[in-house]
């Protein structure tokens, strides 16, 4: 049996992405600081890769964004199945915003320079989430506060403690080693970006994001 790679990928039933997992608090976070995040990017419109349940896509879409998804796993009915280096050959113009969140590390580490190629090509900007290698300690989440209403906190901190990855549907993760730390990950970003600056969800730290303008 495969358990990573592109053809466990493209073989997966659509039902695998409204399993027992994405109804977790902490997972149903995630997609929450996803949208809180892009739409603060005002994007013109946006190339989603890696469709999942559709979550975000479809709140998108429903606030206005014009929406392309993109997958190679046809079950989940993108509008383009494709591996990601083909995708931006068949869009009939680049895209103002990317989305790539929980992807690339499905993918073996030695062709990540490509995939972020692939994705710079796809739009001008991108919204990136990757997980996070390391475990998290501490505590987090909204405080009322007099006059300023919620703010969201977050006191956790990351142990020097790694998830392994082996026997995972990933072939690795931000901090897995050198080559993919989250400063490695920036650096590789800045050479097709402006502006990159990142960021985890507080809400749910096993979740880094990368917004590169």
């Amino acid at each position: 049996m495969i358990n990573r790679g592109i053809e466990r990928e493209r073989k997966l039933q659509r039902s695998e992405y409204f399993s027992g997992q994405y109804f977790s608090l902490s997972q149903l976070s995630s997609f929450i600081h996803q949208l809180n995040l892009i739409r603060s990017m005002n994007p013109i419109s946006a190339v989603e890769i890696g469709i999942g349940n559709g979550f975000v896509s479809t709140f998108l879409r429903n606030a206005g964004i014009p929406m392309v998804t993109a997958d190679i796993n046809p079950a989940l009915d993108p509008d383009i199945c494709a591996p990601l280096s083909r995708v931006a050959s068949q869009l009939s113009q680049k895209a103002d915003l990317t989305i790539c969140c929980e992807v690339l590390e499905h993918m073996p580490l030695d062709e990540l320079d490509d995939n972020l190629d692939s994705l710079a090509a796809i739009g001008n900007r991108l919204f990136l989430t990757l997980p996070n290698s390391y475990r998290c300690w501490g505590i987090s989440g909204f405080i009322n506060l007099p006059k300023l209403g919620a703010r969201l906190f977050d006191l956790n901190i990351d142990i020097p403690w790694r998830r392994p990855v082996e026997g995972s549907p990933h072939f690795w993760e931000v901090g897995y080693n050198r080559q993919c730390s989250r400063k490695a990950i920036e650096n590789r970003l800045r050479t097709r970006y402006k502006t990159v600056r990142s960021g985890r969800f507080a809400l749910n730290p096993y979740h880094i994001y990368f917004v590169c303008q």
